[in-house]
């Protein structure tokens, strides 16, 4: 728990299979903060007004793929407008700040960590873990292949840097990016969440001495 009463945001990119969301969720549950994944989907979607399959289409995918035509008019636009990946992230985006303005929380993905890079308190961690340590949570996870979880591995973690890559302008998982960027198999998911759960209060502490 934050002791001092500071509101913060921890923002968390991961490589597929390195345990991001259990971390994340575990995380927030020590600090007693909400956590934010696809649920920042849905609520972009909510105050668009858009269909929430929409955003679920472009979530972390490389942006000159798809455009989305509407045939409903839910932002008094033409019915015949077409709305590309670049508006679906600024609304994604606005929903992320709107939300870090409001409470300390944990978010994940969304290149949350350069959308609130301006916001004081804001903790940047990068996740990542050995291949074969990746391969073996997904297969036990999913229940699925190892082939199959070595085919996810290399689609979804390239589509995230891709999706980080262009919209911030830096490189994704690159370590001087982050304030912390930890392999997540030597300490266990809960080690990792407590790890960082000391940081964040031991630099929050710092910050009012």
């Amino acid at each position: 728990m934050n002791d001092t009463n500071q509101k913060f945001i921890v923002n968390i990119g991961r490589q597929i299979g390195s345990g991001g969301l259990e971390i994340g969720r575990k995380l927030s549950e020590l600090l007693q903060v909400d956590f934010y994944d696809k649920a920042l989907l849905k609520m972009a979607a909510k105050e668009s007004g858009l269909d929430s399959s929409y955003f679920e289409k472009a979530d972390e995918t490389p942006t000159d793929r798809l455009s989305f035509a509407l045939f409903s008019n839910p932002l008094n636009i033409s019915s015949r407008k077409v709305l590309d990946k670049d508006e679906l992230f600024k609304m994604q985006s606005n929903v992320i700040r709107e939300v870090a303005r409001k409470k300390s929380c944990v978010i994940v993905g969304r290149t949350s960590d350069y959308i609130l890079r301006d916001f004081p308190n804001s903790f940047n961690f990068f996740i990542h873990a050995p291949y074969e340590e990746r391969l073996k949570w997904l297969v036990q996870k999913e229940k699925i292949s190892e082939r199959r979880a070595a085919h996810m591995i290399h689609k979804i973690d390239r589509q995230r840097e891709h999706y980080y890559n262009y919209y911030t302008n830096k490189k994704w998982g690159l370590s001087a990016s982050y304030h912390l960027s930890i392999d997540s198999s030597i300490l266990g998911f809960e080690g990792t969440a407590l790890l960082f759960k000391s940081f964040i209060e031991q630099t929050l502490l710092h910050k009012v001495k």
